[in-house]
């Protein structure tokens, strides 16, 4: 199936190809996924994921980190489910009473709204040092992946990525990691609030618990913000859950 860029977080800002090509896992591929993929090992279930989107389609080398991590979730999103909708159960953590939720991905997935002008990049003083930041794609974010791979310094996901947001890293690495590292203050509140504009891109959905609002007028219910990319875990039991058989698939003699 074929998802046009302009319905990415981006917006397809800057991108020369129209579509980006995604299939759902198979059966094999989900075996291999799970016997692969170790769940101790963000950085190489990230990398893991991006591969196989790249198997998919070689565009996603050029695409950006907040598309490319839409698109890991979109993925796993066809895998379980055949009309994009699908079923979970979430734990209130109010009352601790287990809440089912459908979720369809056309009526229930929102994006943060996005300016242009972000997309073209920010001047920042990090450190007491001037830098530019830039919208990093796959290819940018590898230039700090392999370095800190090759010296194994640094294995979280977050900061790598973070790190990624600093034009000409490859230029200036040492200071831009002492500044990233090191930020105290408000260059923390400024390193956050950049993470969160350049990869959290998806709202999340919000579930109402049926018994700690029961009564409520709408203005008073409270409700469970969910983080959408977060809740497919378990590629079989999702299937299972949102893909039933009917009686004609199975027929014994």
């Amino acid at each position: 199936m074929e998802i046009n860029v302009s319905l990415l977080p981006s917006g397809g800002y800057g991108y020369s190809f129209p579509c980006i090509r995604i299939k759902p896992y198979n059966f094999l591929e989900i075996c291999n996924y799970i016997g692969e993929v170790p769940s101790d090992d963000p950085l190489g279930k990230y990398y893991f994921d991006v591969h196989e989107l790249i198997k998919d389609d070689p565009n996603i080398r050029d695409c950006y980190i907040m598309d490319i991590d839409f698109l890991i979730f979109y993925k796993k999103l066809c895998t379980v489910s055949e009309n994009l909708s699908y079923h979970v159960d979430i734990k209130c953590p109010d009352c601790g009473k287990t809440i089912s939720k459908s979720i369809d991905f056309n009526k229930d997935i929102h994006f943060k709204q996005i300016d242009e002008k972000v997309m073209n990049g920010a001047k920042i003083e990090l450190g007491g040092h001037e830098y530019e930041t830039i919208v990093p794609t796959w290819n940018d974010f590898m230039k700090v992946f392999k370095l800190y791979l090759k010296f194994r310094k640094i294995t979280d996901l977050k900061m790598i990525k973070t790190i990624a947001l600093i034009k000409d890293f490859d230029l200036q690495g040492n200071q831009v990691e002492q500044d990233v590292l090191g930020a105290k203050h408000s260059d923390i509140t400024m390193l956050m609030a950049l993470r969160e504009l350049y990869y959290d891109r998806l709202e999340p959905v919000q579930v109402f618990c049926p018994d700690c609002n029961k009564g409520k007028k709408p203005e008073e219910r409270r409700s469970v913000a969910v983080s959408v990319d977060s809740l497919i875990v378990d590629f079989f039991r999702d299937i299972y859950v949102n893909c039933p058989i009917d009686g004609t698939k199975i027929l014994f003699k």
